[in-house]
């Protein structure tokens, strides 16, 4: 893989990652407004549209932060030495996945806590 290769690959994921958490947090934001001015009650199609989308944020959020990290594993040792490189092998790309991953779920999780109560 040439670095340029390389280069284009890590910048569509990126701009894969950051549009599924804008849709992700969108969608969310747009379920909690339907709760919040909506006349209450159980709504079946709206619990399905939480556990989609917390289910989708999760997987495809994921999938692209692996992609990102194995990207980063597979750094050259000369672009490893650059500044760039260092910093790039210094994320902490498992970290970010566990709290993006919490923090989706708990979002999933109050929608239906709101939704059912």
């Amino acid at each position: 893989m040439t670095p340029q290769m390389r280069h284009e690959i890590v910048q569509g994921r990126v701009r894969n990652y950051n549009t599924i958490m804008l849709t992700v947090f969108f969608t969310f934001t747009g379920v909690a407004a339907v709760i919040e001015l909506g006349g209450g009650g159980y709504s079946a199609p709206l619990t399905m549209i939480v556990i989609a989308i917390t289910a989708y944020g999760i997987l495809a959020g994921g999938t692209a932060l692996d992609d990102l990290n194995a990207l980063k594993d597979d750094m050259d040792d000369e672009m490893g030495a650059t500044k760039y490189g260092g910093v790039v092998k210094s994320r902490n790309i498992n970290a970010l996945k566990m709290i993006s991953t919490v923090l989706i779920a708990l979002i999933g999780l109050a929608e239906l806590y709101a939704i059912f109560v």
